[in-house]
């Protein structure tokens, strides 16, 4: 299991170390603290792949192209599809 929770240093509390301990009880955790100065918008943009299909998809949301609409059943269909 492999969870991330980000927050800041001030809402550390004993709720969630206790929180943290009841969830991973018996098993070796390891706690990796950094200071996180991006957000995930910035890090997605630092790959050059990434960053070109994003602002090609932004470019097709500002200029109405290339959009495809899809109804709840449809989405739900391909969701259900997917679980196979």
């Amino acid at each position: 299991m492999d969870t991330l929770v980000r927050l800041n240093a001030d809402e550390l509390n004993v709720a969630l170390i206790d929180f943290i301990k009841s969830s991973f009880r018996g098993k070796k955790i390891a706690v990796h603290i950094y200071e996180d100065e991006i957000d995930e918008t910035e890090f997605v943009l630092r790959d050059p792949v990434a960053r070109e299909r994003i602002l090609k998809a932004v470019e097709n949301v500002n200029q109405n192209k290339n959009i495809k609409e899809y109804t709840m059943d449809e989405i739900n269909s391909f969701l259900n599809e997917s679980e196979l």
